[in-house]
C-alpha cells in the first residue's frame, strides 16, 4: 500500500505536469491563432461610426492574420444584445466586440443586466477616441448653441427640442443628456438602432437635433445636408475648424467624447488575449489605418489589455455618477 506522502507527492506532480500542460496548451493556442475566420461584432447599425471603425480594423487584421475577419452589426438595447453574444461566446478568440462607452455605461442605466462588463468580458485594447458634433438640417432656425437653448425653452410646453440617438444609453444620448442638464432646457429622445437612421430622420426635418460622431456626420455636413453648430470636445477639430466648442459657446467646462474598445469574452487565456492585443494595436500603428481614423478626426490610443482594464473602471465610476445625476434609465 502506498503512504500518504507518496500518494500526496503523486497529486502533487500530477497537479503540476497538469498546469504546465495546460500553459503550454495556451501558448500553442496563442501561437497558431487564428487558423478560421473571426468574427469582430459591431453592437450597433450598419453605417455609423463603430461600424466605420470596426471595418477598418477588421479589413487590417485580416491581412495580418491570413484569416477573414467577419464583421457582424448586432444592434439594439443600448449595444447590449451585441456586447452578450460575445460575453456568452467561447473565450477561443474567434468571437471579438467593439464596444463604446455604453459597456461602463449600461450598469447604471439598465435595472437587469445579460452580462457583467468585469467578469464576462476579457479586455484587449482600448483604440481610439472620437469627437462627438450637433448637427441639425439646413433649413433649422438653430444656427449655434445659444440659438438651440433659446429654440428648445420655445417649446418647453409641447416638451422641448427632439432629439434623435443611436439608442437609450449610447455616447450620443448620454452627450445630449449632459448637455440637456446643464443647459437647463427641456429635450425630448428619439432612439433608433444605430445613428445611420437617425441621420436620415434629421435630414428630413422628423428631429430637431442630434449629437453624432464626426466620423459619421462630415460627409453629410461637408456636403451641405446638415449643419453642424458646435463640437463636444474640448478643443476644436481639425475636420471642421469653423465650428466651435460647446464650451466657447456658452456652456463653459462642457466637455466629452466616445471612446472605443476591443473586447474578447471573458476567461480567455491570458497568452491569447495579449497576443490578439497586440495584432490589434500594431494594426492601429499602421499609418493607413492613422490617416483613416484622423480623417474622421479619430484620436488613436492602442492602450494594454491592463490599461484598458483600469480605464474601464475609472469611466464606470464617473458614468455612474452623471447617470444618475442625470435620471437616465435604460428600458430593460
Amino acid at each position: 500500500m502506498l503512504s500518504r506522502r507518496t500518494l500526496l507527492a503523486r497529486a502533487t506532480h500530477a497537479a503540476v505536469a497538469a498546469c504546465c500542460i495546460a500553459l503550454g496548451a495556451n501558448r500553442a493556442t496563442a501561437q497558431d491563432y487564428p487558423t478560421k475566420p473571426v468574427q469582430l461584432i459591431v453592437p450597433f447599425a450598419a453605417g455609423g461610426a463603430a461600424d466605420i471603425i470596426g471595418r477598418t480594423i477588421a479589413e487590417k487584421l485580416s491581412q495580418t492574420w491570413g484569416q477573414q475577419v467577419v464583421v457582424e452589426n448586432r444592434g439594439g438595447a443600448g449595444s447590449n444584445i451585441g456586447i452578450n453574444a460575445a460575453a456568452k461566446s467561447a473565450p477561443d478568440g474567434y468571437t471579438l466586440v467593439l464596444a463604446s462607452i455604453a459597456v461602463a455605461v449600461n450598469p447604471w442605466l439598465f435595472k437587469s443586466m445579460p452580462y457583467d462588463p468585469v467578469k464576462d468580458l476579457t479586455p484587449l485594447t482600448l483604440a481610439l477616441e472620437t469627437p462627438n458634433v450637433v448637427l441639425v438640417p439646413p433649413s433649422s432656425p438653430i444656427k449655434n448653441i445659444k440659438d438651440l437653448i433659446a429654440f428648445a425653452k420655445e417649446k418647453a410646453t409641447s416638451g422641448g427640442a427632439t432629439y434623435g440617438s443611436a439608442g437609450v444609453g449610447s455616447s450620443l444620448h448620454l452627450a445630449a443628456e449632459v448637455f440637456r442638464q446643464q443647459a437647463k432646457v427641456e429635450m425630448t429622445h428619439v432612439p433608433y438602432r444605430g445613428s445611420s437612421p437617425a441621420l436620415t430622420d434629421l435630414m428630413a426635418g422628423r428631429i430637431d437635433l442630434m449629437f453624432d460622431n464626426a466620423s459619421t456626420a462630415l460627409p453629410q455636413v461637408q456636403g451641405g445636408s446638415l449643419r453642424a453648430i458646435a463640437v463636444t470636445t474640448k478643443e476644436r477639430i481639425a475636420a471642421l475648424p469653423d465650428v466651435p466648442t460647446i464650451s466657447e459657446s456658452g456652456l463653459p467646462g462642457f466637455e466629452l467624447a466616445n471612446w472605443w474598445a476591443i473586447f474578447g469574452p471573458g476567461q480567455m487565456p491570458p497568452a491569447l488575449a495579449e497576443r490578439i492585443s497586440g495584432d490589434i494595436r500594431k494594426v492601429l500603428a499602421d499609418p493607413d489605418v492613422q490617416k483613416r481614423f484622423a480623417d474622421v478626426s479619430g484620436r488613436v490610443i492602442a492602450s494594454s489589455p491592463q490599461e484598458l482594464a483600469a480605464h474601464l473602471a475609472q469611466e464606470s465610476a464617473k458614468w455612474k455618477q452623471i447617470v444618475e445625476t442625470a435620471g437616465i434609465r435604460g428600458s430593460q
